[in-house]
């Protein structure tokens, strides 16, 4: 099957619409045979969008005459509207007189593609916000492109430093959160595909890059290009965030005293990095590198905070245990197979991500319990943990190390077999999870299995169940007990899964309940006389398939002929 557009007169029934702001990506990059231009909005339908965001009750008011002014600043551009009048619903009068003032003087940018009446209002409405930290925020949005994960924001706002008073990822994310909501409600920021994610309207983008460039040089360059389109030298030297996406070639050294942020990518074939490239760049704390070759031995500047790689070709990293003030270690996609053991000297390190690397396997046993600090960790499916405690003869790093680290609250991994988890072994302090027990063959890609969906949230338990709950770890019970999404498969000789005697106060928290494979299931659950009664109160979901002898979900108690709704309210009235 081709996948595309289709091209030619045998395909008369396909038409494609396509939208820019720029007339040349139409006719010569997308060769469109037909453009029609989209002009702005007439002053009637322009008042009555703004009037529709501040309320109708501004006719009535004193402010109408002010109001009237204002909106025509907008230029007639939807997001211009949107944003102006949004940061202004509900202000004072006195406020309304001030951004006319301001909206009335030439714009300090004389900005392409973006008439200069509009780039005010955007930068009025930046100016505005109520902090250092939703300014900052909102300048490093602009440079990530769309549709950008909440977690990967987080990474860079970190390591950047951008917000004080925190000290843990989650006051950090917390933080992060009630900024971008912020940014949300002021329209400067839009929601992504999913809760996890977060978008910016192109225009706004590029005028926020262009503020951010004003104080610190910024270079942003996504398409394909060289070293030509770079700045001269001497702006190089001042450049504070670089982010370049296509690039076909690297200098020998990038001349960059004062650089923070740098973010480079590239598709196939890997591109290899000179050994002397980061030599001039000593307090970069940002690094992320897509489809590179690390296989050299370049040397890294020790200021890191954050250092992301993906798709990378990356050889011997031992390198990486030099990074003393790395905070942020993400690993993605790459072929690595083994960590070093000099990854252990990374003392502060507090989030450590490794998933989609399919042919990691290992970590020299004692290594992970060297991470005092560690917060979260992700782990890929193919990891092997080893079994039973801290023995220097195994091969592989085991769970019982992940005891050691105190400061853990997130965990995403695989564990083939339930019996490696020590009868000790705790997840009580984890706060968010993502958890498979058992066999993991299709778990990632199987058609029940939406990541999308799953990640949104905190705590999730797969298991592919082969006995009764009763007979499961205690630690296994902890994470039974506090999922917001379960995931049962495989349940084998049992007839009732779940007895209340046994699990009584669990599956408070719980959203989804996913039950399948279970042959001789004949009820989920048990109702037993005298004990706490399981209730599933905040339960959004029940997906029920696989179980060909199942009789109905909650079995009479002994002695009953009927139960009563008003007897077990199981769920809530929804």
């Amino acid at each position: 099957m081709e996948v595309g557009i289709t091209l030619g007169d045998e395909d008369q029934g396909c038409t494609i619409l396509l939208t820019s702001r720029d007339l040349n990506v139409l006719k010569k990059d997308m060769d469109a045979k037909k453009s029609f231009p989209i002009g702005v909005l007439e002053h009637e339908e322009a008042w009555h969008f703004f009037k529709k965001i501040i309320g109708d009750g501004v006719e009535s008011s004193d402010l109408l005459p002010i109001a009237t002014e204002v909106a025509k600043k907008c230029g007639g551009l939807p997001i211009a509207i949107r944003t102006l009048a949004t940061s202004l619903r509900n202000e004072p009068p006195f406020v309304w007189e001030d951004a006319l003032r301001q909206l009335s003087k030439p714009s300090s940018s004389n900005f392409a593609g973006v008439p200069a009446t509009v780039y005010s209002t955007i930068e009025w409405s930046y100016n505005r916000l109520q902090s250092e930290d939703h300014k900052q925020t909102f300048l490093l949005c602009s440079l990530l492109g769309y549709n950008v994960l909440l977690d990967s924001l987080l990474a860079f706002a970190m390591g950047l430093g951008l917000f004080h008073g925190v000290s843990t990822i989650k006051e950090t994310r917390n933080k992060l959160l009630t900024v971008v909501s912020d940014l949300k409600a002021s329209c400067l920021l839009l929601d992504g595909n999913t809760n996890l994610h977060f978008d910016m309207h192109d225009l706004i983008s590029d005028v926020a890059v262009s503020i951010a460039s004003k104080g610190k040089p910024v270079f942003v360059l996504r398409r394909k290009h060289d070293l030509n389109d770079w700045p001269d030298d001497e702006t190089m030297k001042e450049c504070d965030k670089i982010l370049c996406g296509g690039i076909s070639e690297l200098p020998d050294q990038l001349n960059c005293p004062k650089l923070t942020f740098l973010s480079m990518g590239r598709k196939d074939p890997w591109m290899k990095i000179p050994t002397n490239f980061f030599k001039e760049t000593k307090y970069l704390k940002v690094l992320i590198l897509s489809g590179m070759n690390l296989a050299s031995s370049i040397s890294l500047p020790g200021s890191l905070r954050a250092l992301c790689l993906s798709n990378c070709v990356l050889g011997d990293i031992a390198l990486v245990g030099e990074l003393k003030n790395l905070e942020i270690l993400k690993i993605t996609r790459s072929d690595i197979e083994m960590l070093p053991k000099e990854i252990g000297q990374l003392t502060k390190l507090k989030l450590l991500d490794l998933r989609y690397c399919s042919k990691l396997r290992r970590t020299p046993p004692g290594v992970l319990c060297e991470f005092s600090r560690l917060e979260e960790l992700y782990m890929d499916k193919s990891y092997e943990w080893g079994a039973g405690g801290h023995s220097s003869l195994q091969s592989s790093s085991s769970l019982a190390e992940l005891n050691a680290l105190s400061c853990l609250t997130a965990l995403e991994t695989h564990i083939p077999n339930a019996k490696i988890i020590l009868e000790d072994f705790s997840f009580e302090k984890l706060q968010r999870y993502i958890i498979f027990i058992g066999e993991a063959s299709d778990w990632y890609w199987n058609g029940d299995w939406k990541w999308g969906w799953v990640r949104e949230y905190s705590r999730m338990l797969k298991v592919n169940l082969q006995t009764s709950i009763r007979f499961l770890n205690n630690g296994v019970k902890v994470l039974l007990k506090k999922a917001e999404n379960l995931y049962i498969d495989e349940v084998k000789d049992v007839e009732i899964l779940l007895h209340e005697s046994e699990v009584g106060n669990y599956f408070q928290q719980l959203k989804n309940l996913h039950i399948q494979n279970g042959e001789k299931v004949q009820y989920i659950l048990k109702d037993s006389a005298g004990v706490q009664k399981i209730e599933f109160l905040q339960l959004e979901s029940l997906t029920l398939q696989g179980l060909p002898n199942l009789i109905g979900f909650c079995s009479k108690k002994e002695g009953s002929t009927s139960i009563s709704p008003q007897e077990i309210a199981l769920f809530k009235q929804k």
